[in-house]
Formats: structure tokens, sequence, C-alpha cells
């Protein structure tokens, strides 16, 4: 056969796997030692050949092969025809690649993604675009995935034939990568074998299963259709592999239980005898809050990556589709006003933090009829600012001697100027991202409010805004309300839970909304001063002894004592005799945080927080 034909005849190839980085947080596969492995050995699951065409997406064509022969495997036929381009757009996910071009992905980003959230049935996602969201079990590709989860995948050596043989007869397939050199393009149907080529310096990565083995080399299950090699398979000698190999994987099912169906059968948290209920599972429960998330990057816009992923259409669905269900859900007849709550975090928080807070708050606002939207702006600014000012600070010398009060306040004082000038910039940084989110158009508060105005829930029911913003999540709000009020948003209640928010600023930019009447109430949650004085959140950042508030007042902002809402001390007399505010100081029956962070665990907190919601 003319080889140049068969190139001609083959669409046009893209081959830019990225290997896999290093982490040494992988579990290497071990073979079995009672396992002897035959001469020869081929998969006996009869998979079709599936065709990525022109697309990157081979690390999820791949990928999918590998799940429906795990699902066939396991005498789940039916299942057996997944997604590719979920799996792929899962991977890109977890590699963050910016933006949303075609741009390819590595291994371990696809196995995180399918570990993650699941696979799809191949009929919701049927290309590289992400399908419209719906919140409606079994024509939603997001609450289907999670009835297909991986169990675990090990990292195979790619220079251990030995170890993928006895893989191979194991669990009948891996996942493998390999740099695509001519030779693939140049393989015959009479002698299905991959001609052997140096790979040039500009020759890409490929992802593709393996299916078996023999004594001239591994059996590649490809997803360049049937017109490539022996229909759609070939083998790739072991000299070839050692060669030009990047990445193998082998893995295996997990589990569906029960709250694996529950979770796939509801876009909502149960409810149970009054109160809501999350998955004690962390991937499931991930899965259940992300649709109530809207998250975005450090500029505003809406996050591309990462667990909590953000689009367009999901903040639709959300207030929409969601919000029906949550109406549903609890009996609200048209016409009945509606209650939600949006919540934002501190700004100093990690995604993990910020979604194990969601968790605590998410089901509490359901069960009380209030529905939940997050505002996920991660920066774990916490870890820079520990990390950067510890190399700034030492070998600065230490106090000795005298009494320990007098030494802790000395202390103090030393660490607040010498963490002025880094600290500051850090804290601007920071208080930069809580501006971007509702910024300009394009900034992931906008858009919350702009689908919101647009939903058909919405527009059948007068609604309620509730904002709850804790540390420097109340920067965030505060800016949030200025914006939004002055496009004649009004707010039912503004809730602060230790505000990071400079008075000046406060009373700039929402107070004169809450005179207006625009933000009806204003409910203030703080520490008193002398549990500021001992909070000892800060006592990891060099052993400083005072709140984080305190740091922020005398350090952060300037280096000078700057008046912070969320401090007893700074907070406005004449604001506190309002009529429609109230100032809750802790600890006391009503919230009995002890510390600046714990106000967004502490139970009392949260149920006194939700009461004031009508």
């Amino acid at each position: 056969m003319d080889r140049r034909k068969t190139r001609a005849r083959m669409p046009k190839l893209v081959r830019n796997v990225t290997p896999d980085k290093l982490d040494l947080r992988d579990r290497p596969y071990l073979p079995t030692v009672a396992l002897s492995p035959p001469a020869n050995f081929r998969s006996g699951t009869k998979l079709p050949v599936l065709n990525q065409g022109d697309t990157s997406a081979c690390t999820g064509f791949a990928l999918a092969t590998v799940v429906n022969h795990l699902l066939v495997r396991a005498r789940r036929v039916k299942e057996a025809d997944v997604s590719p381009f979920m799996l792929y757009s899962m991977a890109r996910r977890y590699d963050e690649f910016p933006g949303s071009e075609d741009a390819g992905s590595s291994l371990r980003g696809a196995l995180k993604g399918w570990y993650k959230h699941g696979a799809c049935a191949r009929r919701l996602w049927l290309g590289l675009e992400m399908p419209e969201a719906s919140n409606k079990p079994g024509d939603d590709w997001w609450l289907d995935a999670v009835n297909r989860p991986l169990g675990a995948y090990y990292r195979v050596d790619p220079r251990s034939i030995t170890d993928m043989h006895v893989a191979l007869n194991e669990v009948g397939i891996l996942y493998g990568s390999a740099i695509c050199h001519d030779g693939w393009l140049d393989i015959t149907k009479k002698d299905a074998t991959i001609p052997f080529r140096k790979a040039a310096a500009d020759d890409g990565g490929h992802a593709f299963a393996i299916v078996g083995y023999d004594q001239f080399g591994f059996r590649v299950h490809n997803s360049w259709d049937t017109n490539w090699g022996d229909g759609g398979f070939a083998t790739l000698t072991y000299e070839d592999w050692l060669a030009h190999a990047m990445d193998c994987w082998v893995v295996q099912l997990g589990v569906v239980t029960e709250e694996h169906r529950r979770v796939a059968a509801s876009p909502t948290p149960v409810l149970m005898k009054g109160t809501a209920r999350l998955s004690s599972n962390e991937t499931l429960r991930y899965h259940q809050l992300a649709p109530y998330v809207v998250d975005m990057e450090n500029d505003g816009a809406l996050s591309s990556s990462g667990a909590f992923r953000t689009n367009e259409d999901d903040v639709r669905a959300l207030v929409s589709d969601y919000l029906d269900t949550a109406r549903r859900d609890w009996g609200v007849k048209p016409g009945s006003p509606l209650d939600i709550a949006i919540y934002a975090h501190g700004g100093l928080t990690a995604e993990k933090d910020a979604a194990a807070t969601f968790a605590r708050w998410l089901p509490a606002l359901y069960a009380a009829k209030k529905f939940p939207i997050f505002l996920m702006w991660e920066s774990d600014l916490w870890t820079t600012i520990s990390n950067q000012l510890a190399e700034l600070v030492r070998g600065a010398p230490r106090p000795s001697g005298g009494p320990l009060e007098s030494l802790q306040r000395w202390w103090n004082e030393r660490l607040e100027g010498l963490l002025a000038p880094p600290g500051a910039a850090l804290w601007d940084e920071m208080k930069e991202n809580a501006a971007a989110i509702t910024g300009d158009a394009n900034a992931g508060g906008r858009i919350l409010f702009r689908e919101l105005q647009s939903s058909a829930v919405a527009q059948g029911h007068p609604l309620r805004l509730h904002l709850i913003g804790h540390s420097a999540g109340a920067i965030a709000h505060t800016f949030l309300v200025d914006r939004l009020a002055a496009l004649e948003w009004e707010f039912a209640t503004v809730n602060f839970l230790a505000p990071a928010v400079r008075v000046d600023r406060f009373e700039e930019r929402l107070l004169p909304w809450l005179k207006e009447g625009k933000v009806k109430r204003f409910n203030h949650y703080q520490l008193t001063d002398a549990a500021e004085q001992q909070d000892p959140t800060c006592r990891t950042l060099l052993g400083y002894g005072r709140s984080l508030l305190y740091l922020v007042s005398r350090s952060f902002e300037g280096g000078s004592d700057v008046p912070i809402l969320g401090m007893e001390k700074h907070f406005p007399a004449a604001v506190a005799r309002m009529r429609s505010v109230k100032v809750f100081s802790a600890p006391s029956d009503t919230t009995r945080s002890t510390t600046h962070g714990g106000f967004d665990e502490d139970a009392a907190t949260i149920a006194s927080v939700i009461a004031g919601l009508h």
C-alpha cells in the first residue's frame, strides 16, 4: 500500500499530549508475584474504535476506551459508552491550561478529572463545547457522571515492560502516552506494526489505550478511526515504546454506593426531617456544592480551572434551574418572596477551606429556605504572607527577660512594623481581588446579578437578597452593594462577620445605601476587644499575639492604626445607634466564636445569621 495515500486519507492529527509532571503523591503500581504473565495477551472485551477527528482530545478518547473496557468487564455493558469530550474537558480543568482553546492535556489531568467528577454518558456530551447546564437527573451530564466513579489509579513505570505485562493480565487495559513520531502515520493495514522512527524535536505526544502484547510489542487501541492500522489497532514495538514512552497508568472502577445513587438522582441537598444533608464523601460533597458556587479568578473573571470551575451557563442554571427546584422543594407559591443568601468567604482562604465553609452553611441555609450562592475567590494569601514574612524577620532580635505580657506586646509591635511594607502590598492585592468580583461587565458578580435579573423564576417572585461576608468577604460585599445599589438593586440584609473592611470605605460605599434604604438591615458580628487581644489565629505567623484585624489595622493598611469595621473599638457609635443596625459581640450566647476565623464555623453564629435573613 502507498503510505502517502494512507496519509492523504487521514484527517489532520494533532499530537500535543503533555507529560505528567513529577508528583510524589502518585501511587506506584506494584505487580503481584502470584501472576505469571503468558507470552501473549489480548483483552477479551470487544470495544469500538473511537475517532477524535482533528481535535486535541486524545487523552479523553483514550480514557473513554479505558472506562468503557472496565464497565464491560464489570458487566455494566449498557453504561459502557462514556463521553470522551467530558473526560478531556475535565483533564484541561486540572491541567489548568488558560482559556478554553482546544490545546491538549496530560494523562494525570484526565484521571484527576475522572476521580473528581466521574464520567458521563456520551449522549449527554457530544462535542468539545460543554453542554448547556441542567439539573434534571438522566438529562444532566453533571449528575449522570456520578454513576461511573474512578476507584484508584496507579502509575506504572513505563520503563518496566514486565510490570506492564502483569498489569495487562490483571486489568486488561492500560492508559498510556508516548512521543508520536511519523511512523505512526506510515502504518499499513497489511503490516499493522508502527514503523520505528526516531522522534523529531517537534514531534508531540499522543494518548492511547494498550490492550495486549506479544513477543514483538504492545497492542495499541487508538482513537484515529478504523482507517488507521488494522481497524484502529496496531503493534507498538518494545524498542519504540522504550524510546518514546511518556506515561502509563492502570486504573480500577469505583464502587457505586447508595450515596452515589442518591447524589446522582437529586440536584439539591436531601431534605430529611427539616434538615438538609450533604454527602460525607468529600468527592461527592464537592459535586453537590459545585452548582451553588460562582468561582472566580483574581481578576474577577469566572474561573476555568479547579474543582469549582464556573462558566456563564452554570450561573444561568444556578439562578433558574436550581432556584426553581429549591422553590418546589420548599413549596413556595408563585408570587411569594424568595430569599437568596450570597456568601463571600475571607480573602486569605484556600479552595479547600472555602469548600469546608460552604459545606457548613449550605445545609443550614437550604433547610431554612434561603437559597445559597457562594462567591469563591480563593487566593490562599495566608500561605504567601506566612512564607514571605517569615523570611523577612529571620534573624531579627527576639525579646528576652521581663514580664511575659510586656515581651509579647513588644514583639507584636515589632512585627507590625517589620511586616508593614510587604504585608501592605499583599493586602492591597487581596483588596483588588475583592473589588474585582463586581469590577466590570465580565466579572463573576456582575454576571450573577445579570442572570438573576433575567431569570424566569426570579421574575415570578419578589426577591429578598441577603449578603453574608466574613473578614475580607465584607470588602467584596461592600463594593458589591455600592455598585449594584446604584443599578437599583435592593438588599434585605447585609451581614458582616468580623469584617476586614476599613471604616472609611464602609462609610463611603455602604453606609449611604443603608441610610437611603437600599440596604434594609445591617447585622454586624465582632469579637470583643479583649478577645481580639488574645486571638491565637496569627500565632503561626511568627508568634504574633493579636487578631488578624489588629495586624491589618496596625500593619497591612500602611503601618498606622487604621480603623477597621470589625474591631469593637473602631465600630462607629453613630452606626450602632441606627434602628436598622444590630451589633453582636463574641463570645456570647448569640455568637460563641473566640477567634477571628471562628465566626464562619460557629454553630451559634450561623444560626443567628440565618434567623435574621427575612
